[in-house]
Formats: C-alpha cells, sequence, structure tokens
C-alpha cells in the first residue's frame, strides 16, 4: 500500500496554506523552503544588531475571507488588531493636515469620514470603477478629481504596487467589490509582527500535524517523466516521488519559469521600498496614510517605524542614506503630529530595504499566465496566480486552489488542465 504524500516547495504564505489545506483532513504534506526560515516576503526580519521589524507595512482588511479563516484555524486571529477604528489618519504633506477617512463607502454617511473633495459624480466613477466593463486602467476611470489624490490612487498603488495610470481596473475592482459589504473595510495589522502573530502559529499547527518543515532546501531541477513528475532534486538531495505522490510549486514566476521554461509567465515586476527607522513608539501601534510626498504608509510600532514605498523602481538605485533622510524630513511632522518627540534634525538609526521584484507589475493588459496544474501530478500556487491583487489573500487563496486542482485531479491519462482555475472574489 502507498501513501500519498503532497510536496510542497516553498514556505511562504502560498505554501503554507497548501500545507495546513492538505493536513486539515489528515492529508501528509512535506515543506522545503530555499531560506533558512519560512514566511516569504511577509515575515519578520531578525538582524544580528537586534533591530527587528517585518519587512514591510502588510496589513489585512475584514474582507479577506480566507485569511481571517486561516487565523482562526492557526488560532491567531485576535493577533490581528484595528489600530485606527476612527477612521484611517491621512496626513497631507503639503498642508500640514491630518484628517480621517473610512475605507468603506458605508462610512462616508458620517461627513467627518468622507475624502476630501469627493462629490456625487465621484461616486457614480466608483461604482464604474467596482464593476468595470472592459479592462482598462484605474485613471482612466476616476480621471483628474481630488479623490484620485485623495483615496483612489493611495489604494490603488497600496493593492496592487501599480501606478493607477496604468494599473488593472479590474484587479482593483475584485477587491474594491468586497469593501461595499458594510464593516468590510476594517484595516487591521500584526499586533507584534508578521513572524509571529502569522508565520510562526501556522508552522506550529504544521508542526502538530507533524509536517516536515526543511529549510535551505532550494529545488534544483523536476526529474518529469511524460506527464508527471518522478523526482526532486534540490540543494543537498534527490526525492524518488511515489506514484501517487503530488507537488506544489508555490514559487515566484521567475523561479516557475526557470524550473518549466516552457510556461508563460509575467515577466514585468514591481519594486517595493521600505525604510525603518529605530526610536521609541507606542504600546499601540498606529497606521497612518501620508499624501504630497514620498511615504505612502507609516506604522508605528513600539521601538521602530516603518515606512512604505511602493511602485518604487524610480528609487531602487538611489543611494539608502539619501532615501533615509528624505523620509525621514517627510515623517518627522506627522510622528510630532501623533504625539512623539522627534527632530527633523536629529534622524534615527534608519535601515533601507529595497524589493526590486516585490510583485508582478498589474497592468491593464493580458498577464501571461500558467495554468494551475501543468503536469498530472504538479500544482501551481503564488500570490501571481490568478486575477486577485497581488496580497497576502492571494497566496492564502492560490494554496487552497492548487490543492484543489490536485484533489479534483483526472485519472491517469486524462487531459490536463491547461487554464488556470476560476478564483472567487474573496479578497480586498
Amino acid at each position: 500500500m502507498t501513501t500519498k504524500r503532497t510536496h510542497i516547495i516553498g514556505a511562504g504564505i502560498a505554501g503554507l496554506s497548501a500545507a495546513l489545506a492538505v493536513t486539515r483532513e489528515g492529508g501528509e504534506a512535506v515543506l522545503y523552503e530555499a531560506s533558512p526560515r519560512p514566511g516569504g516576503r511577509c515575515r519578520t526580519v531578525h538582524p544580528s544588531d537586534a533591530f527587528s521589524h517585518d519587512n514591510g507595512t502588510h496589513v489585512l482588511f475584514t474582507a479577506n475571507r480566507r485569511t481571517m479563516k486561516l487565523l482562526k484555524a492557526v488560532g491567531a486571529r485576535d493577533r490581528w488588531v484595528e489600530p485606527e477604528k476612527k477612521g484611517l489618519p491621512i496626513y497631507d504633506l503639503r498642508t500640514g493636515a491630518m484628517r480621517r477617512i473610512g475605507l468603506s463607502p458605508w462610512s462616508w454617511l458620517w461627513p467627518s469620514r468622507r475624502p476630501r473633495g469627493l462629490g456625487i459624480a465621484d461616486l457614480t466613477r466608483i461604482m464604474r470603477l467596482a464593476f468595470p466593463l472592459q479592462e482598462c486602467s484605474v485613471a482612466s476611470i476616476i480621471g483628474d478629481r481630488p479623490i484620485m489624490d485623495n483615496l483612489i490612487g493611495p489604494l490603488t498603488i497600496a493593492m496592487l504596487n501599480t501606478p493607477p495610470n496604468v494599473a488593472s481596473a479590474k484587479r482593483l475592482a475584485l477587491a474594491l467589490r468586497h469593501l461595499l459589504w458594510p464593516r468590510a473595510g476594517r484595516l487591521l495589522i500584526a499586533k507584534n509582527g508578521l513572524s509571529g502573530d502569522l508565520v510562526q502559529p501556522a508552522v506550529e499547527t504544521l508542526q502538530a500535524r507533524d509536517v516536515p518543515i526543511l529549510t535551505g532546501q532550494r529545488l534544483r531541477s523536476l526529474i518529469t517523466q511524460g506527464e508527471r513528475v518522478v523526482g526532486l532534486s534540490l540543494t543537498d538531495r534527490a526525492i524518488a516521488l511515489g506514484p501517487e505522490d503530488q507537488i506544489i510549486l508555490a514559487l515566484p514566476p521567475y523561479e516557475i519559469e526557470r524550473l518549466l521554461p516552457t510556461l508563460p509567465v509575467p515577466q514585468r515586476f514591481e519594486a517595493i521600498l521600505n525604510v525603518h527607522f529605530r526610536l521609541k513608539g507606542f504600546e499601540k501601534p498606529r497606521f497612518i496614510g501620508c499624501l504630497g510626498a514620498l511615504t505612502q504608509w507609516l506604522l508605528v510600532r513600539r521601538d521602530h517605524v516603518s515606512v512604505t514605498i511602493a511602485a518604487a523602481e524610480a528609487m531602487m538605485h538611489a543611494n539608502a542614506d539619501d532615501i533615509a533622510a528624505i523620509v525621514w524630513r517627510e515623517i518627522a511632522p506627522v510622528l510630532r503630529e501623533l504625539g512623539l518627540d522627534v527632530s527633523i534634525d536629529s534622524q534615527p538609526e534608519a535601515r533601507v530595504v529595497k524589493e526590486r521584484r516585490a510583485t508582478i507589475r498589474q497592468a491593464a493588459m493580458p498577464l501571461p499566465q500558467p495554468p494551475v496544474r501543468p503536469l498530472a501530478n504538479l500544482a501551481l500556487a503564488g500570490d501571481w496566480i490568478g486575477a486577485l491583487p497581488t496580497t497576502i489573500e492571494s497566496a492564502v487563496a492560490s494554496g487552497e486552489e492548487a490543492v484543489a486542482a490536485l484533489r479534483n485531479a483526472p485519472a491517469a491519462g486524462a487531459s490536463i488542465i491547461r487554464h488556470p482555475a476560476s478564483r472567487r472574489e474573496d479578497a480586498a
């Protein structure tokens, strides 16, 4: 009697999600991760100088149904908190004014939560954006309106990591439609950090289910025979697969291209820049949006402040010290407005993190996409698979859908799925 085992390559959020889905009903899984620890891009960095921080200011919405379900399953839902219950603070560096806005249209019933400059005509444009008739850019629907600068533009860059003048309206619409539900637009962050509040609870759940997580194991090549994978060549071992074994590649597109060069994958990427300052913050985290500046999002934690700049290709070749100095001059007034005793002339220790291929470019054009199950016993996962914005929610969904694609695999000799599986709109 042979044992059916699922080999999952990549222990980022998509890979962890896939392993949880496999083992939820008693299946057997093994996780392989090239780096020293699981988590992928969604992790807490612990350098030797003890200046720890998340790799970026990742957030969730209560509309992220699959991620909410995963957090509950691993006992971590209460670790994600809503830092700005009265509406998201937005600081305009051009005027020095701070105001709060709601991220759900229902909250705009209160004048104090409405984005600045919102008019009746803008509501029509937002509805067109949520239900676009054809693929086009976000900017082509909203136009040159104050709402573009004050809400839609920042939201587009945050969700798609792509400038609004080229960003896909259809991808953004999949998220916006879920924000239309009451209480769906509550913004959540990890209270203590991504590793402690997301990755580690998932790892501990998998360990309790006897799932091995082997780090330092890069997949060098797949050994195939016909339409099946029969072996894996890893960093320091080769694994022969049994006739019932399955594989999930939870990897970025350039790794899929290396391993399976005949598959179509996205070729263009967008960068994200994060700047972290070591300073005494607040016991309860704060999350602030910024307008009129390089800085876009500001997360204040107990012992540091993190700044995120998405769609940051223009900054990738800039000097790190110069970037830190510019960002500090921008955020010091914001931090003072929040009540912290800081000075523009006294910049704290800073760390600049550049991610040149943070996400695929989610432009208003057809993107190359591989089949979810390109081989009989192999499926693909990753936040870039399918039509959803590349977010934590998309990563979770892709892991679950890769497992479903293998579970629903036809008998030996039947045709392989050559088109991406349909994706429910469980994202925001």
